[in-house]
This record gives structure tokens, sequence and C-alpha cells, in this order.
């Protein structure tokens, strides 16, 4: 995405997917509704700062195809994808970090929500395909990673706010060090996602535009 626009949690695994599965389909709700506001926003751009984002879109297009931009996107593309994923699994550790793990799960949608809007808006022609290009490959690793996170954060806050059950047989430390682990799992696929942003997107585009 950033090619177009360059300038009882007692367990991590199967268990907590089959336990929480409301809360992961709750952040992926959150994802689909700020996607769509998103795509929404895009139609209502003031025309000055369309006209705007339509120049730095041309300018970042016409530099991929001189092989000039990735090396360039690299680090923002992958420290982007970290630090929400990083922010999001903790703010699972405390149960005040409930709303801003759904604000970050909506901005996150909106954000590739708008890209996908503007690009459809700005070019009839062949924007859909820009879009499978552009955002599809990176997202087909950051939104199962945005998502897992997103649900297990929720899964632990909502945990802690209840407080240790009598009957849980399961610690608080090893489900910490399970959560760590699972953390570190999406933190990984945010950064495979920054990479194909930054290597595989820009190639996939010069084969379209050249």
């Amino acid at each position: 995405m950033a090619i177009l626009f360059h300038g009882g949690a007692g367990g991590m695994g199967q268990g907590n997917l089959n336990t929480h599965w409301g809360l992961y389909a709750l952040a992926l709700a959150t994802i689909a509704c700020g996607t769509a506001a998103g795509a929404l926003s895009a139609k209502y751009l003031p025309p000055g700062q369309a006209s705007e984002l339509q120049v730095k879109l041309l300018e970042t297009l016409q530099g991929i195809k001189g092989g000039a931009v990735t090396q360039a996107l690299l680090e923002p593309a992958v420290m982007r994808n970290v630090e929400t994923l990083g922010l999001i699994v903790l703010l699972g550790l405390t149960a005040l970090g409930i709303p801003l793990i759904a604000g970050l799960l909506f901005f996150r949608g909106f954000v590739l929500g708008f890209a996908a809007g503007f690009l459809l808006l700005s070019r009839a022609s062949d924007g859909w395909v820009i879009v499978l290009l552009a955002l599809a490959p990176a997202s087909l690793l950051f939104l199962p990673a945005l998502v897992l996170s997103g649900g297990m954060a929720l899964a632990l806050a909502l945990h802690l706010a209840r407080g240790r059950r009598p009957y849980q047989a399961t610690s608080l430390g090893r489900t910490l060090l399970q959560y760590a682990g699972a953390g570190v799992g999406t933190l990984l696929l945010g950064a495979g996602a920054g990479l194909i942003d930054a290597y595989v997107t820009p190639g996939l585009l010069r084969l379209f535009i050249r």
C-alpha cells in the first residue's frame, strides 16, 4: 500500500481461536468498517487534495517505471506494519487498551479502503488493476496478522479485566509467554507484508505500466 503514496486467554493457538472466535470476528468487522469508511471518504475528498494525491500517484508510478522506488520503501513499509502490530500487542496487556485496539484496527482498515477507493475513482480505466497489483499482495499477509493480533489482544485485555478465575488452570505467566510468542508471529507476518510492499509490488506494477 505504501508504494502508491510514498512520500481467558489460556492459549494463543487453535484453542484461543476456538474459544474467542467472536473477538476475532469483531476485529475483522472493525477492519471492514474502517475499509468501508475509507472508501467512502475518498469519494468526498476536496478537489484540491484529490489533485495533489493524483500528482503524487503519477510521480510514484513514474518512479516505479524507472526502478527508483524499492529501496526507499523498504524501511517505512516494514516499520509501519511492525509498529501497528506491536502497539496492538502491547495494548492487549491492559484493559484500558481495548478502545485503542479497536481504533487502530479501524484506522488501518480506513487507510486500505481510502487507497482502494481513491484509485478506483481517479483511474476509472485501470484503477482496479492497480488495486490488485499494489494492495492485494501485501494485504494477503498483513490483514490476517491484523485480525490475529487484534483478536488475541482483545482476548487478553478482557481476560485481565475480569481477573483470574479459581477454575483456570493456566498461570498468568504462561499465558503471557504464549501471548508474546503469538505476538512475535504477527510481527513476522507484518514484516513479510512490508517486504512484499517494497520488493514484489513495484515489480508487478512495473510489468503493468511499462
